[in-house]
């Protein structure tokens, strides 16, 4: 699977990858040039100029005139800045100051010299590279060719997005993520209608995608169901590397070859649709634009409620995370394979190891992150039970206090007034009553936090 290379426009080439090294072919600036509005001069010339015997300048004899960028040429090795210059009414000049050689001059090469790499091979090239291209005499650079991935939606019950849902009808997203995430990470995506459970029908466009696209993926139907063919079919077109992995949520994955081209089968749940994209599809595009892999960053926290797992999988939790008290508290979201939201709100990943049983509420935990530790920094911890307003103050909150967030996890009255005993919580959003003396919270709060400078 050796990427394919092409040769591109230098200023049509953002976020491409680099195929090869590329050299300077002319220097930057091409000549002694002025850094400043003023005049040339000789340096050797003005020596002796101070505060106390000004030295007069004359035009043509003595300096040119010059604007920033201009050609400096010999004799002339130096600029004086018009902000320094007396002028006079017979168009000579005063300087109260000697210039040094070479003093507001860019040497030719200054920036860049004729043979230097300008950039290095697998490199993915942004806004400044191409400036620096074109500036080094680079009009064309060879990249590596953006793979095309065909992107199959199937199964009878799911509709397109804007029509009417019936009962037993599933709108179909997990195909529109696919093509944002492939976009995302160097390919092309070409998305298609879905297509019902037929065999023959779905066979026949795997094979003729395999024949026209670098990937194709193919969504829903990679289980062990009655209707789910997928497997079936790539068995019969090429070879099934991979069936099945031991991996929570996504276990339902399948790793083919079609033709010479990746095939790649994914679940239909959202969640594990994601995860399972991320681990196998990502680092086949990469390799196939040429992309180095990029490492994702890693915190060590502290998990704010027990997990308990399985010995079978290597499981992926969904966790928001935030500091209390100088450590890293991760609270784990829903963990269905289907809940879509618990992505959209998740800061990172808790990865708990295929060996381990889980881990118990406080216990040390790695987290692969989305977000940046400077966000994690500033950001307001909130566990407990769910009120509307937190979701509008989170919202709000980086308009009113720019730089900082606010990170809630529903977990109940009671997991979030014990996170905050813990110290794993800012503060717990709390309704509990006490039906003996019909009054919310204050008695769990006293037995709790029995600390007398509270109450």
């Amino acid at each position: 699977m050796k990427p394919v290379r092409e040769e591109i426009r230098a200023e049509e080439s953002l976020n491409r990858v680099t195929a090869e090294a590329v050299y300077a072919k002319y220097c930057s600036p091409l000549f002694n040039a002025a850094a400043m509005d003023g005049i040339a001069v000789v340096s050797e010339r003005t020596k002796g100029a101070s505060e106390a015997e000004p030295m007069t300048l004359r035009p043509g004899e003595d300096f040119v005139v010059v604007d920033t960028g201009d050609p400096i040429r010999n004799p002339y090795d130096a600029v004086i800045m018009a902000e320094d210059l007396m002028e006079q009414e017979d168009g000579s000049v005063r300087i109260t100051q000697a210039a040094a050689s070479w003093q507001h001059v860019r040497p030719i090469g200054e920036d860049i010299v004729a043979g230097e790499m300008l950039i290095p091979s697998k490199h993915r090239i942004r806004p400044i590279d191409i400036g620096v291209l074109l500036a080094g005499g680079i009009t064309r650079v060879e990249v590596f060719k953006l793979p095309t991935v065909a992107i199959f939606p199937t199964g009878t019950e799911i509709i397109e997005p804007g029509q009417e849902p019936e009962e037993g009808d599933i709108i179909e997203s997990n195909s529109r993520m696919f093509e944002a995430m492939v976009r995302e990470n160097g390919g092309v995506p070409h998305r298609f209608a879905p297509i019902a459970d037929d065999y023959e029908k779905l066979k026949n466009s795997i094979a003729e995608a395999a024949k026209t696209y670098d990937m194709v993926i193919v969504n829903a139907g990679s289980s062990a169901g009655t209707e789910d063919f997928t497997v079936h079919i790539l068995r019969e077109l090429g070879e099934v590397y991979i069936h099945g992995v031991a991996i929570k949520p996504g276990k339902p994955v399948i790793l083919a070859k079609v033709n010479g081209k990746p095939v790649i089968g994914l679940p239909g749940y959202p969640v594990s649709a994601y995860i399972n994209f991320e681990n196998f599809v990502i680092p086949v595009l990469r390799k196939m634009n040429g992309e180095t892999g990029t490492a994702v960053p890693v915190v060590d926290a502290v998990i704010s409620r027990r997990l308990v797992s399985s010995l079978k999988h290597r499981e992926y939790v969904r966790v928001k995370v935030g500091r209390v008290d100088g450590k890293v508290v991760a609270s784990p979201l829903a963990r269905g394979a289907g809940a879509a939201m618990s992505l959209v709100r998740a800061d990172g990943f808790c990865v708990i190891p295929q060996s381990s049983e889980g881990v118990e509420a406080g216990e040390p935990v790695k987290v692969e992150l989305y977000r940046t530790m400077e966000e994690i920094d500033h950001t307001v911890v909130a566990i407990g039970s769910h009120d509307l307003i937190l979701d509008v103050i989170s919202d709000l909150m980086p308009d009113l206090y720019p730089g900082n967030y606010l990170s809630s996890t529903h977990v109940g009255s009671m997991g979030g007034l014990m996170a905050l005993r813990r110290g794993e919580a800012h503060l717990a959003p709390t309704h509990l009553l006490d039906e003996e003396t019909g009054v919310y919270n204050v008695s769990y709060l006293k037995r709790l936090f029995p600390s007398p400078w509270l109450w």
